[in-house]
């Protein structure tokens, strides 16, 4: 098991090799690889190169593959990234399309009110679900037993909601208390 353990730690360190020393490696042993003999005779280079042609081919060679591999990772990552950012996207609008009732009538004072923050009671199930499905979040730690505390919709789901308001209809709207007024 501390062999396989090993030999997984050092492929990983290679793999990890920062691209500014490969790219150094790449492009000196390339220029010497492939300049003009007249250059490397100027520079006195001609000798070297000529017993050293074989290793610097080689680290020409694996400093390029290790580049074109660092690229290859870099564009994978960024696809996989934007797949998984546009399927988040599909999921939240289902989420909003899915939402019962008494859901879409906590979200109703953001977008028909404009408001950016409402308070609701911390004790509050409907709230509690929606901050768990990701579609508000508390936004200050300081409430009011009260009053309660004050709640901010996410700018996805306040973007989705302003471009497709028919997602809060048939919303139940809570009854606000009479003193509602006191705690804006």
């Amino acid at each position: 098991m501390g062999i396989v353990s090993d030999v997984q730690e050092g492929i990983k360190a290679f793999g990890e090799i920062a691209v500014k020393p490969l790219l150094a490696i790449a492009l000196g042993s390339g220029s010497l690889l492939f300049a003009r003999p007249s250059l490397l005779d100027a520079a006195g280079m001609t000798n070297i190169v000529g017993k050293y042609r074989p290793w610097l081919g080689g680290a020409f060679t694996l400093a390029c593959a290790y580049l074109l591999a660092h690229v290859v990772k870099f564009v994978d990552d960024g696809i996989n990234a934007w797949l998984l950012s546009r399927n988040l996207d599909k999921r939240r609008v289902k989420w909003l399309a899915s939402l019962a009732p008494d859901e879409r009538g906590r979200l109703i004072p953001y977008i028909r009110d404009q408001r950016a923050s409402v308070k609701y009671p911390i004790e509050d199930g409907v709230v509690g679900e929606l901050v768990g499905k990701g579609i508000l979040f508390r936004s200050s730690n300081v409430g009011h037993a009260i009053s309660g505390f004050a709640f901010n919709l996410q700018p996805w789901a306040r973007e989705e909601l302003e471009k497709r308001p028919e997602l809060l209809e048939g919303a139940e709207e809570i009854q606000r208390d009479p003193l509602d007024w006191m705690s804006r």
